[in-house]
């Protein structure tokens, strides 16, 4: 995690220090406390102020370029996908889920913990469960977790679980989305919504399909060139 001060803050998000201060006060800025003094994670604030539309943003090593021309079937193959996930509520399922995604060995334990606490505080605001028993967890800003590209990681319960969806019906399957920034997050969160509409898919999904026969149907879904599918 990368440090930053209020003042530098302020000097990335062109504001002043005093509107800094306002914001952290109104509880719309990710800050947190550390001896006494504010400190922002550079990558949670730019991924705030893409969000909000402020500022120039941090510099973010081409993220949004990367995210835009990414696609789910790669977002699968960075996010994995896992089985007998344990856990009979969302909390105890995420404890579980944040260990499965890839993240760099320097972010590894600092990410996996903010991971968990994002999601069970999206989940807490409204049900990720999309209906149909598919649920579609996400931390509520777009941040770099470190993975250097879009992740979606498909996760099969060991057990359906209640997430309070509105059509009542339990969870059975997860897709977890991380991105760093909002388009990146839309496109995937429109692609896994494309996938997950159909019947016949969802219907797919329940058949707990191999890791292979997943990707390929993903890759069927959206027409891809079949030279980009790995058997």
């Amino acid at each position: 995690m990368s440090e930053i001060t209020v003042k530098e803050a302020a000097e990335l998000l062109r504001v002043s220090e005093k509107t800094v201060y306002r914001w952290i006060r109104q509880g719309v800025i990710p800050a947190f406390r550390f001896q006494g003094q504010y400190r922002f994670d550079k990558d949670e604030l730019d991924g705030w102020a893409r969000h909000k539309r402020i500022g120039g943003g941090v510099a973010n090593g081409g993220a949004e370029e990367n995210e835009e021309s990414a696609h789910l079937y790669h977002a699968v193959k960075a996010g994995g996908i896992h089985y007998k996930i344990e856990g009979s509520t969302p909390a105890e399922i995420y404890a579980n889920v944040v260990n499965f995604f890839p993240f760099s060995p320097t972010l590894s334990s600092t990410a996996k913990d903010s991971l968990l606490k994002d999601l069970i505080e999206r989940e807490a605001l409204v049900s990720t469960g999309v209906g149909h028993g598919v649920a579609i967890p996400h931390p509520r800003h777009p941040k770099d977790w470190g993975l250097g590209e879009p992740a979606v990681g498909i996760f099969f319960l060991d057990k359906p679980a209640d997430f309070k969806a509105l059509d009542g019906e339990e969870v059975f399957v997860l897709f977890v989305i991380l991105c760093a920034t909002v388009k990146g997050h839309l496109k995937m969160l429109s692609q896994v919504s494309h996938l997950v509409h159909a019947e016949e898919n969802r219907a797919f999904l329940r058949g707990n399909p191999g890791r292979s026969e997943l990707r390929n149907r993903i890759a069927e879904v959206f027409s891809l060139n079949p030279g980009v599918v790995e058997l």
